[in-house]
């Protein structure tokens, strides 16, 4: 079969369903984290230190649960993990709620991200092993991010403001309830190597799953540190806080046409023209907002690197998914996200602390540069060892 067939192939509603929902419970507190640390500080009086430590464990329980159950995730029934993994985070986020303490919150956070850590890895495994386009599929799950932060954005704000820790904690906690039946839409047999991944695909060296996973460290440590100080860039270029706030909140809607781009795209330019397109704008888009004081230069810029963030999630992960038709190292790819995310902002702090933000722009770009080499060197070696349908990026 030819890319553009693999590309116009369907996947079961069902599949589509239950993988989104999974991501979406899987990653709710990472993209509510801001509200997590304001919720925090102001329900327990924590320092902004302490607020960041409960941030950190749960963040790192999560990417250590994807990491501990990605290779293991083909010999079980992908259905039976989510409905184990989505009750330890209901009971863990419940009393979480209740948490009077430093200890005990940051206890409770980290079981909750036991659970979310293999809600994760499961959402992106069952779509690397079983679905006929995983990079259309991944896709999806940016088109729901941006839609959904909208309104959780909103709702967060308004309940951390007026219930502080319980009102942010009970929002993850009711919306992860609701989703919850849903994960019963999740395929219950064990993987059987089936699907478009497994056609034609062999073997891959374990120094490519790395290089692969580097690539995505990198690429979400350098992201989460520009965006992590979008709001200190963009008082540089004389905006305040406010006007920030609404930039990111239209970059969100706007990053709407990256999410169905990749959606529409997939595979049928292969993978490595969208990503050598997406590390050259996200060069030109971090120059900007790192160089340029002119606010009309700032805001295109965050708008800009919103949409190409979405634009590059879906081929990232669609990378890991070529590497084996079991999903195992797409999984491995969720906790290599995660654990970019929670570097980036230490990592460009330490940044601009020694060199300024000029010096973040240099650095960042650089690293694209070498997150751009890791990934062509896989696009090689899978072109030359898999079949176009395979790894798409012929």
């Amino acid at each position: 079969m030819s890319p553009r067939d693999a590309s116009e192939a369907r996947d079961p509603v069902s599949l589509v369903v239950g993988a989104i929902v999974a991501q979406v419970i899987g990653g709710l507190v990472t993209q509510m984290s801001p509200f997590m640390i304001d919720g925090l500080m102001a329900g327990l009086s924590l320092s902004e230190r302490d607020a960041g430590l409960v941030a950190t464990v749960e963040f790192l329980t999560l990417a250590l649960a994807a990491i501990a159950i990605a290779p293991v995730l083909p010999r079980f029934s992908n259905r039976r993990v989510s409905l184990l993994a989505v009750a330890l985070a209901l009971l863990a986020q419940g009393a979480s709620i209740f948490g009077a303490s430093l200890a005990s919150v940051a206890l409770l956070r980290g079981l909750a991200g036991v659970g979310e850590g293999a809600l994760y890895a499961v959402s992106l495994s069952i779509v690397a092993s079983r679905s006929s386009n995983p990079d259309k599929v991944y896709g999806y799950f940016q088109v729901v991010w941006a839609l959904g932060s909208v309104a959780l954005f909103a709702v967060g704000g308004q309940l951390t403001a007026t219930f502080a820790l319980r009102g942010i904690l009970s929002l993850i906690a009711g919306v992860t309830l609701a989703l919850a039946p849903l994960l019963l839409l999740i395929p219950g047999a064990r993987v059987q190597s089936h699907g478009a991944v497994a056609t034609g695909a062999t073997r891959v060296s374990p120094l490519l799953g790395i290089t692969t996973l580097a690539a995505v460290v990198l690429y979400l440590t350098v992201s989460a540190a520009v965006y992590t100080f979008s709001a200190p860039l963009g008082e540089r270029s004389g905006l305040n806080t406010n006007s920030v706030g609404y930039a990111l909140t239209v970059g969100t809607l706007v990053g709407l046409a990256g999410a169905g781009a990749a959606t529409a795209l997939n595979v049928r330019w292969g993978r490595a023209i969208p990503i050598s397109g997406f590390c050259v704008v996200f060069t030109l888009v971090t120059l900007a907002l790192c160089l340029s004081h002119n606010p009309t230069v700032y805001v295109v810029a965050l708008v800009a690197s919103v949409v190409i963030f979405y634009f590059s999630i879906p081929y990232l992960f669609g990378l890991a998914a070529a590497l084996d038709s079991s999903g195992r190292w797409a999984a491995a790819a969720g906790s290599a996200y995660l654990v970019g995310f929670a570097v980036g902002p230490l990592f460009g702090g330490a940044v601009i602390m020694e060199v300024g933000y000029a010096g973040l722009g240099a650095v960042c770009v650089a690293i694209t540069a070498i997150v751009w080499g890791l990934a062509m060197v896989v696009c090689r070696q899978l072109s030359g060892t898999a079949a176009p349908r395979a790894d798409g990026c012929l």
